[in-house]
């Protein structure tokens, strides 16, 4: 029961904020007319456009993205037992942002496929390199620190790595500029109906190993007095990872702060089981990242402000409270 709770609320509250993500915008459409485009399309009615051309496939874009994100920032915290744990924080976005230019600065991949394969790849190695250098198997005060200082050394060099690309690179800035803060604005169907797959996989997985993962907490020793593998699971669950943040750095670029917040939220909400924090931070995480895309837009519409740049706003102070209550 305590999670069926959490689940709906989850579920009520995503349903909302996509409802808001169609109507609002440049031009509001109301809700109306929003069910009635979905239900029967006209292409004779401009709302109709507006809705099926381009808010429905960045809605779906961002449930996604949000999902994927939250649930790889819960798999990293519980993998490392760290509560600071982040893709974007602890740079596999980074990682996976950097392959993705290098790529396409280089001309040698530039299909939703090859992209989506390129950013998983960058965002396991940076994920493994990262663990390797601030040892993620411990969770004292100084491995958490050093655990976080690593991601972050690995993400401010991944970054600036990418913004060197793109100052060298003139002709194709404005290609380049949006991996480095992230955003919806370019979200593409056919990229998203090839990446949707991976995120699947990535829940999956998740889902899967939720009870190893679960023992997990209890220690590597103890772990194994319960019959888990520590080494398997880490790497199993580093793969998810990396599904989960590629796909999604594929498709809108390297949005930060997600993964960091919504687990915290879904902890509180249904406890440490890694299965019911799994299931409730899809929804929560599609959310969240809806209500920033939806926020941008309207602020100061007609124009938007990225995606990336209001997570910034909102994760940064959240960030600084985590610190606060781990420094006490």
């Amino acid at each position: 029961m305590r999670s069926v709770l959490p689940l709906l609320f989850s579920l009520c509250a995503v349903l909302i904020v996509a409802a808001l993500s169609l109507s609002l915008g440049a031009r509001v459409i109301p809700v109306a007319d929003i069910w009635r485009t979905l239900t029967d399309f006209d292409p004779a009615r401009p709302a109709d456009l507006i809705v099926q051309g381009l808010r429905l496939g960045r809605t779906l874009t961002g449930f996604t993205c949000g999902a994927a994100l939250a649930v790889a920032g819960l798999l990293m915290q519980q993998i490392s037992r760290n509560p600071l744990a982040d893709p974007g924080l602890l740079g596999v976005n980074g990682g996976a942002s950097l392959a993705v230019v290098l790529c396409l600065w280089a001309g040698v991949a530039g299909g939703p496929v090859a992209l989506g394969l390129v950013a998983m790849a960058g965002a396991g190695l940076a994920a493994l390199l990262v663990f390797a250098i601030g040892g993620g198997k411990a969770a004292d005060r100084a491995a958490i620190l050093r655990l976080t200082l690593a991601g972050v050394a690995v993400s401010a060099l991944a970054l600036a790595l990418v913004s060197a690309i793109v100052l060298l690179d003139q002709g194709t800035r404005d290609q380049f500029r949006f991996w480095t803060i992230g955003s919806l604005g370019g979200a593409d169907p056919e990229r998203f109906n090839v990446l949707c797959w991976p995120v699947v996989a990535g829940v999956g997985l998740a889902l899967l190993l939720s009870r190893k993962l679960d023992a997990l907490a209890l220690g590597h020793a103890g772990a194994r007095a319960v019959g888990v593998r520590a080494g398997p699971v880490l790497l199993l669950g580093l793969g998810a990872v990396a599904l989960l943040s590629g796909a999604s750095v594929a498709m809108i670029g390297p949005v930060g702060f997600i993964g960091l917040v919504v687990p915290h939220l879904v902890r509180r909400l249904v406890g440490p089981q890694v299965m019911a924090g799994v299931l409730v931070a899809v929804p929560l995480g599609g959310a969240v990242l809806l209500a920033c895309d939806t926020l941008g837009r309207v602020l100061v519409r007609p124009a938007e402000i990225q995606t990336g740049l209001i997570l910034a706003l909102a994760g940064g102070p959240c960030f600084l409270l985590l610190i606060g209550r781990l420094a006490r």
